[in-house]
């Protein structure tokens, strides 16, 4: 048996932190694009968000788990964007914030805190700890996830389990290293490639575990569909140049690249909405805003944007990491699909083992 502290679905969770009423710095805010599984996970601003009492949390920490609510082991994969330190912490009714687990420097000293790494991961790291071993019985009702420094820190695919191997079923599950049981039908393939585009984060995250479970096997697939969403070489280099002209030194110049960017609408959408991002003024930034709203763009046409949604696919190409999905990736990284995603992509591409 195994339970979901933070995995999908996390949108209830994210107001629910509230730091107990205390003054303390930090934000809470989904992340659809840098995820360990799935199809999100949690970003945090220093110094934390938390809650000690979370509704319906009453999780019991056992050495031998049979009663419902009952847990042995934790697992959860974390990543740290800048800074020295990160945390997580884990509330008792009786002990309060006395079980936590940090990486790298423990900024603020508290304590008692395990160390799991000396440094904080840069990329997505996963620990499974046994809480009975380290903590002894103990009682669950909330948590702090906390970056402590830095820029900030993504949590996800955090687990309650009564024993390791459930822990992994569900782990190997999202990563796609369970084996389907029979090809995927043409019809099925259809109908998972339509969730996975879709804005619908449920399904889509069923989508992805049924793909990456084949994921060689769906590589042409993948091209199909992605050929309908291509943008031309021509148009790419034309949004490129009309980016630049938004911060051109005449006012006309600057002008009549907002309203060409406006015509071209949907194209130019995502790498307007990546200069937002990294304006290099205010008036840019005020240029890309005005942009967005008239195309009605600001979350990409529902509550996940255009690059989160391929970010999905392009994990399914990244587990088939084949020849033909490799130069897919490349497709990505180049802007092919959209400004936007392609850091995304030539990031995949750096991590992914050379092929023999």
């Amino acid at each position: 048996m195994v339970v979901e502290l933070l995995d999908e679905g996390i949108d209830p969770l994210l107001p629910v932190l509230i730091n107990d009423g205390g003054g303390e710095a930090g934000t809470a805010t989904r992340e659809d694009r840098d995820v360990f599984a799935g199809v999100e996970a949690v970003r945090v601003t220093p110094m934390q968000k938390y809650r000690s009492h979370i509704p319906g949390w009453n999780f019991k920490i056992v050495e031998t788990p049979k009663k419902a609510g009952e847990f042995r082991y934790m697992r959860f994969a974390w990543k740290k964007i800048d800074g020295n330190g990160l945390m997580i912490q884990l509330h008792d009714p009786v002990k309060g914030w006395g079980s936590r687990f940090h990486a790298g420097g423990n900024i603020y000293g508290w304590s008692p805190s395990v160390q799991v790494a000396t440094t904080p991961a840069k990329e997505w790291e996963v620990h499974t700890r046994d809480l009975f071993k380290e903590l002894g019985a103990t009682t669950i009702t909330g948590f702090a996830l906390s970056p402590l420094d830095g820029t900030a820190a993504l949590f996800d695919h955090m687990l309650l389990g009564r024993t390791i191997e459930d822990l992994d079923k569900i782990t190997d599950a999202a990563l796609g290293r369970t084996k389907p049981a029979k090809i995927m039908a043409r019809q099925e393939r259809d109908a998972h490639w339509e969730n996975l585009m879709g804005t619908d984060r449920a399904k889509a995250a069923v989508a992805q575990r049924a793909l990456l479970a084949a994921a060689p096997d769906h590589v042409a697939f993948i091209e199909t569909q992605l050929g309908k969403l291509s943008i031309d070489k021509n148009e790419r280099t034309r949004i490129r140049k009309l980016i630049e002209e938004l911060d051109a030194e005449s006012f006309d110049v600057r002008d009549a690249a907002t309203d060409e960017l406006v015509k071209l609408g949907a194209p130019a959408a995502e790498a307007v909405r990546a200069l937002e991002n990294s304006a290099p003024n205010d008036e840019v930034r005020y240029r890309t805003r005005l942009i967005l709203r008239k195309l009605n763009g600001e979350n990409g046409g529902g509550p996940v944007g255009q690059a989160g949604r391929l970010m999905r696919a392009v994990r399914v190409l990244e587990r088939a990491n084949t020849e033909k999905a490799r130069e897919l990736l490349a497709r990505f990284a180049d802007g092919e699909f959209g400004a936007e995603i392609a850091p995304d992509a030539k990031a995949v591409l750096a991590r992914l083992p050379k092929m023999p």
